[in-house]
């Protein structure tokens, strides 16, 4: 079998983990009686199963396997950041935010159950990811603390929530380079490098392998982005806060291709063959869709 199918078809294999997890884990979770409640788990649900390409939390697993460490020991903290990028994505189409109908062919959460219970669901997705946390490693609790301080950093001001106001509040500025580098560090890259940190901290990585996969991480999330602004170039290329609006599709080709470079090379500095990890960065720099 060629070696590009076979790492697909093992990707595809963490996908279904990942949704069997959290479709599982959000339907069975214990939860006070009433129509009300039912219906926002309803809404939770509708939101967290609805599609979507799982990159943070197969990563989370991936990086967790390269040091051996079982799926079941990563799973919930990777299904804890997929809750939080979920809540983002509720909450980011929200007619106050982005304001957008259609959500991976569906309509958004805030058009099938009212923007109450979309901005609820949201809530409670952000809260339940840290109850997860706290549940799933109570066994070993010096991981709790660490864990949830890295989430919350990735999660609010420090990095998402602060880049989305950013964001939010730049208008048609013109960013230069390095401050749209910055924004989205923040707003896309900080979801994805704690996928990798944290995977990398429950598997029990030395400090400097912890620190060079931060790093991958972060290069991996910032590739992502590029990735992005490369695929909608063609609506893109006026944009003042896009990669290609402020480089050109040929520059951001390039940027994605020197990104992507910085975050192997951190990679390898772990393992010298990660082939998994490795496809993902290929896959993110050739994603079509």
């Amino acid at each position: 079998m060629d070696l590009a199918i076979q790492l697909e078809q093992e990707m595809a294999s963490r996908v279904q983990t990942v949704n069997q997890f959290v479709e599982k884990y959000l339907t069975e979770m214990a939860l006070p009686h009433g129509e009300a409640i039912a219906e926002l788990r309803k809404s939770m649900l509708y939101s967290a199963t609805n599609g979507g390409k799982r990159f943070r939390p197969v990563l989370s697993l991936v990086v967790g396997e390269l040091f051996g460490c079982p799926q079941d020991r990563i799973l919930p903290f990777a299904a804890a950041v997929e809750f939080v990028h979920t809540y983002s994505l509720i909450h980011d189409d929200l007619p106050c935010m982005d304001n957008d109908d259609i959500r991976r062919g569906k309509p958004t959460n805030h058009k099938v159950f009212g923007e109450d219970f979309a901005l609820l669901a949201g809530d409670a997705l952000l809260t339940e990811a840290f109850l997860l946390i706290a549940e799933a490693y109570g066994d070993t609790a010096f991981l709790i603390a660490p864990l949830s301080r890295l989430l919350s950093e990735a999660a609010g001001i420090r990095g998402m929530v602060g880049g989305q106001a950013i964001d939010l509040r730049a208008g048609q500025k013109k960013f230069t380079q390095a401050e749209l580098t910055h924004l989205h560090l923040l707003k896309t890259g900080a979801l994805i490098r704690v996928s990798v940190e944290g995977a990398a901290l429950i598997a029990g990585a030395k400090p400097s392998e912890v620190e060079s996969l931060r790093k991958f991480g972060e290069g991996l999330g910032l590739a992502f982005q590029v990735a992005d602004d490369v695929l909608d170039h063609g609506e893109k290329d006026q944009d003042a806060r896009s990669f290609t609006g402020i480089l050109g599709l040929e520059g951001a080709k390039s940027y994605l291709q020197e990104v992507s470079g910085n975050a192997l090379a951190e990679l390898q500095k772990v393992s010298a063959k990660a082939p998994l990890l490795e496809y993902l960065i290929s896959f993110n720099q050739n994603r079509q869709v």
